[in-house]
């Protein structure tokens, strides 16, 4: 590879163009060349191809992950599993990730949070369940946990037990067959008995005020 003209476009980027061709690099990606020594001598350069080749890739990665990032919040497992599709070799992803958590721009805290958030809308689920949904995308069980402690902090388990209830009741669910559903939904046995009671009881009065209605007409 031979280096024609080498170029700092920012910060620590630089601009590499050679006789075939030009790539980008981020001098923190290099692993043997000091940064310092990138307008020094093209012919040690041209002797650390390797090293220059492998930031060129560890920032394209970045580039590319940075992209999925601008759309919404990802965690680092996802990240990686997309950019490995794209025929990123895994080192260089791994570089790009470590640099992206290091700036906070990558943070699987973050994405628990707004992916709870997200699903509660969605699919009312109990914390067993979320648990297991968020460990199958990579997230660590303390972080985990600690996201989980937080969206419970804020959103009432039974209140998101008495949603899946009448969601699985309108699929004509009832009985031992609507306790197991609520079972897969993530519910406690406790959570589950305490919502059904207190949604019998809604039911009953509702139905006892409307024959108090009619009857009064």
């Amino acid at each position: 590879m031979r280096i024609l003209k080498i170029e700092n476009i920012g910060s620590d980027c630089y601009k590499i163009t050679t006789e075939s061709a030009e790539f980008f690099l981020r001098a923190q990606y290099l692993r043997f060349v000091r940064e310092e020594e990138l307008c020094e001598d093209a012919d040690f350069l041209e002797s650390r191809e390797d090293d220059l080749l492998f930031a060129g890739f560890a920032f394209a990665a970045e580039k590319k992950a940075v992209s999925y990032l601008e759309r919404c919040e990802q965690c680092r497992a996802g990240l990686q599993k997309k950019l490995l599709q794209k025929n990123f070799e895994k080192t260089a992803v791994n570089a790009a990730l470590d640099y992206l958590e290091r700036r906070n721009f990558l943070s699987d805290e973050r994405f628990a949070r707004a992916w709870l958030n997200s699903h509660r809308i969605a699919k009312p689920q109990g914390r067993a369940r979320l648990s297991a949904e968020l460990s199958s995308r990579g997230i660590g069980r303390a972080t985990s946990e600690n996201a989980l402690r937080e969206f419970f902090e804020e959103n009432s388990e039974e209140e998101l037990c008495l949603r899946a209830l009448k969601k699985r009741a309108r699929e004509k669910k009832s009985g031992e067959k609507l306790v197991a559903a609520l079972r897969r939904d993530g519910f406690s046995y406790k959570t589950i008995r305490t919502v059904m009671a207190e949604f019998e009881e809604y039911v009953l009065n509702s139905s006892t005020e409307e024959s108090a209605s009619r009857e009064a007409q």
